[in-house]
Formats: C-alpha cells, sequence, structure tokens
C-alpha cells in the first residue's frame, strides 16, 4: 500500500513521464507496478524488483514487472554455518574480500570489513523457467499463476 501510494505521488508529480522504476524488493515493486497499470504505464515502463518472489516472477511473465534479482537464499544459511564453524575453530574462512565501508554503504565511512558476497543473477521473462522454477526455487504452478495452459513451458 506505501509503495503504490508513494508511486502514485511520483507519477502525479513527474505528469506520468517517468523512465523506469527500481524497487528495493519484489513486493514493492509489485507495489507500484498497481499505480503504473492504472495510468497504463504497466509494461510500458521498465520495473525492476529483487528476491525473486513468486509473485514478482509470475508478474515477470505476465510481462508487467521486467526483472527481478535473485540471490539464491537457499545458499545463505549452509554459508554462514560454514563461516562460523571455522571462526568459531579458530580457523580462517576462505573466500572473503576486503571491502571499504565508504564503497559498500556510499557514506563517507572510513575502515574496512571483509565479506563474502554470494552470486547474483538477472531474472527475465527468458530466464524464469529455467533459472526459477527448474531449479525449485519458486513452485511452478506459483510462477505461471494465472498464465493459460498453452502459454506456460512443460512442468519440470
Amino acid at each position: 500500500a506505501n509503495a503504490q501510494k508513494m508511486m502514485e505521488n511520483i507519477l502525479t508529480a513527474q505528469a506520468n513521464k517517468i523512465d523506469a522504476v527500481v524497487a528495493s524488493n519484489d513486493g514493492t515493486a509489485l507495489g507500484e507496478l498497481q499505480a503504473m497499470k492504472a495510468q497504463g504505464l504497466a509494461g510500458v515502463v521498465p520495473i525492476s524488483g529483487q528476491d525473486a518472489t513468486a509473485d514478482g516472477c509470475n508478474s515477470i511473465v505476465k510481462g508487467e514487472q521486467t526483472v527481478s534479482v535473485y540471490k539464491d537464499i537457499r545458499l545463505l544459511s549452509p554459508k554462514a554455518v560454514d563461516m562460523m564453524d571455522a571462526l568459531l575453530k579458530g580457523e580462517t574462512v576462505s573466500g572473503l574480500e576486503e571491502y571499504s565501508l565508504k564503497v559498500l554503504t556510499g557514506e563517507d565511512l572510513e575502515g574496512n570489513i571483509q565479506a563474502l558476497f554470494l552470486p547474483v543473477e538477472q531474472v527475465t521473462k527468458d530466464n524464469v523457467y529455467e533459472l526459477i522454477v527448474k531449479s525449485g526455487f519458486q513452485p511452478y504452478d506459483d510462477v505461471y499463476r494465472d498464465i493459460p495452459e498453452e502459454d506456460r513451458p512443460p512442468k519440470p
């Protein structure tokens, strides 16, 4: 509701002249999309989200949301456990890289931290089936909800 209202205000202030929408997550993107639908901008103005949620992927398949940033969160917990285990044993955690706080935050902060970033991929209409559905990240029936059978790929 907040994202939709904020987008309504932006569209009004900008007379519907926006180039793209970059949202922090799919839920926010979908709220903004509701405001864009009311102005006939859905599927016209590119909109990105993040997290590759079932609803976000469904919107991508429908040609409304353009892209979602996908991080396979199934990898986060095992990696965090492995890292914590190594730290508790006094071992070196492999794969860490040094990052400046200024670069990471965009703020004028001093100092560095070590971090490990998992890979990210963009989810589009062209790769949602292979990347999201076939990997089991989101269920086929949720991603292809309200899509006619003849327009769906085969179930994996």
